[in-house]
């Protein structure tokens, strides 16, 4: 048997597999077949016809959003500031609260 033939033969017996509902050991047993070889036609001819599907891809720029410094009191009021703020004008104002 030419490996064309063969490889038809067990794409056929796959598809018998598939149909049954059986796992690859009990169809085996029921038709006579080394386990070992019907796991290796499985994983062969699964996997020729599992060919990555890749996606085009358009990657953008986003403007990153504008952080914010909150500062909330134990008195409850809370301040929102820019992160642009510069450290020593917000040590500053801490020291003042």
């Amino acid at each position: 048997m030419k490996n064309t033939e063969r490889e038809q033969v067990w794409q056929e017996r796959i598809a018998q597999l598939q149909a049954s509902g059986l796992s690859q050991r009990a169809y085996a047993i029921e038709q006579g077949f080394p386990v070992r070889q019907v796991g290796y036609w499985v994983r062969r001819l699964t996997a020729e016809q599992a060919v990555p599907a890749l996606l085009p891809v358009r990657v953008t720029s986003v403007a990153a959003p504008a952080l914010a410094i909150s500062l909330r009191s134990e008195r409850g009021w809370t301040l929102t500031l820019p992160s642009d703020v510069p450290a020593n004008w917000l040590a500053e104002l801490k020291k003042a609260l």
